[in-house]
């Protein structure tokens, strides 16, 4: 009895190879064969090319019954599989991109001809080496310093030094735009970052666009983060500026935490006097060459006192000094006898020989106090005054008495 049941359960499962084999001999192989590594049909390519299977087991549907086992095969055979090998080996993933080669700056590259990068302080050579940097990457930068330093320059010179620099430079001035206009301006469906696609947008003075509008950038700035792991050169890129000092407290703090890897801060002119000779220079130049001067020199006292004065609004109030100096130059120099006044004694230690005149020395002084007040508090009157502890009325009769001797509005002096 036990005999016939083991010849029942053989005849079963020679029944069982015997229909498994028929199915396979007409079906295409599967995915996973072809990726096997050892002999399996993708080694022996298609049950219908007789010449790359054994030739004991040529033309037989128990092909497929013997995956996995290593038959012994001539030199000729032994040839075909390998070159059936490597046509059906599935082609390899392709290879990321290459990254960008790294930008070449040479020394004397119209980018460092701007005046922000001159001077022979440490903050100078700090910020060379920054923009440096920044021009072989495609992260967004924040400037972060008062108004006057140029970084509209700076950003200027990141796009210029970089691989992208045959793309467009846009800059956009957020000051005076409505909420509903620089929303529109940027995202929009016409706006610079939905349809501009490579380059660089320079915004500033972030702090005037509305929190909103700042947490837009934000979200866009992530997403292109989160777009950059599959495509590095992805997109346009954003250099903003930023105020220093109480202004800057209206950033967002989320867009903040997303430029903090890519920040630089700007210091003020008045804190690196050191640069302010060679800067002056270099502006006395320019100046004279579009006014039509010729060379004109700057005297070792004058220069000794635009490095001791107290720049307020930097770069743009040196260049300003300057420029009215040189216009009304008669010679070939500038000397002590042309500074204004709030400059010639701003740093007096001692009484000139000559003598000076008091009562314009005050109303200079008074002058510059005024204004740095009024720029302190963003042209708010009732606060100005209370830093100077004076009545609105007395702070708005000087205003218009100077405006009388200067010709010009209180508002824009």
């Amino acid at each position: 009895m036990l005999a016939v049941v083991v010849e029942i359960a053989l005849k079963s499962l020679r029944c069982y190879f015997l229909h498994s084999a028929l199915r396979y001999w007409d079906a295409p192989f599967p995915e996973s064969d072809r990726r096997a590594g050892h002999n399996t049909p993708s080694t022996f390519s298609h049950p219908g090319n007789k010449q790359l299977r054994p030739a004991f087991l040529s033309g037989t549907p128990f092909d497929y019954l013997l995956r996995g086992r290593r038959f012994a095969t001539s030199s000729k055979e032994e040839a075909d599989m390998k070159s059936s090998n490597a046509v059906n080996l599935r082609t390899p993933p392709p290879q990321s991109q290459p990254r960008r080669a790294p930008a070449i700056f040479p020394a004397d590259t119209a980018a460092w001809a701007s005046e922000c990068f001159t001077g022979v302080s440490a903050h100078v050579a700090e910020l060379k080496l920054f923009v440096s940097v920044q021009a072989n990457l495609s992260e967004p930068v924040l400037l972060i310093g008062e108004r006057g330093l140029r970084q509209h320059k700076i950003a200027r010179a990141i796009h210029e030094t970089g691989v992208d620099r045959s793309q467009p430079f846009l800059s956009v001035e957020t000051r005076g735009l409505a909420e509903e206009a620089a929303d529109r301006l940027l995202f929009g469906p016409q706006g610079i970052i939905r349809t501009c696609q490579a380059g660089t947008l320079y915004l500033n003075q972030l702090t005037r666009l509305s929190p909103l509008l700042q947490q837009r950038i934000a979200i866009h700035l992530e997403e292109r983060r989160q777009s950059e792991r599959l495509c590095p050169d992805l997109g346009l890129r954003l250099v903003i500026a930023s105020e220093d000092g109480p202004a800057g407290d209206h950033a967002v703090s989320g867009l903040l935490e997303i430029l903090r890897p890519s920040t630089f801060r700007l210091i003020p002119l008045r804190e690196r006097g050191e640069d302010i000779p060679s800067l002056a220079m270099k502006l006395v130049e320019r100046i004279a060459r579009r006014l039509g001067k010729g060379e004109v020199n700057l005297s070792p006292g004058v220069a000794r006192a635009l490095a001791a004065y107290h720049w307020e609004r930097n770069i743009d109030e040196l260049e300003a000094v300057l420029e009215s100096m040189i216009a009304f130059l008669p010679a070939k120099q500038i000397d002590d006898s042309l500074l204004p006044a709030h400059i010639c004694h701003a740093s007096l230690n001692s009484i000139p020989a000559g003598g000076i005149d008091l009562p314009q020395v005050m109303e200079d002084f008074e002058r510059g106090l005024i204004e740095t007040a009024l720029r302190q508090t963003g042209g708010n009157q009732r606060r100005a005054a209370a830093l100077l502890g004076m009545c609105v009325q007395t702070l708005n009769m000087k205003l218009k008495r100077f405006a009388r001797c200067a010709g010009s509005d209180p508002e824009r002096k």
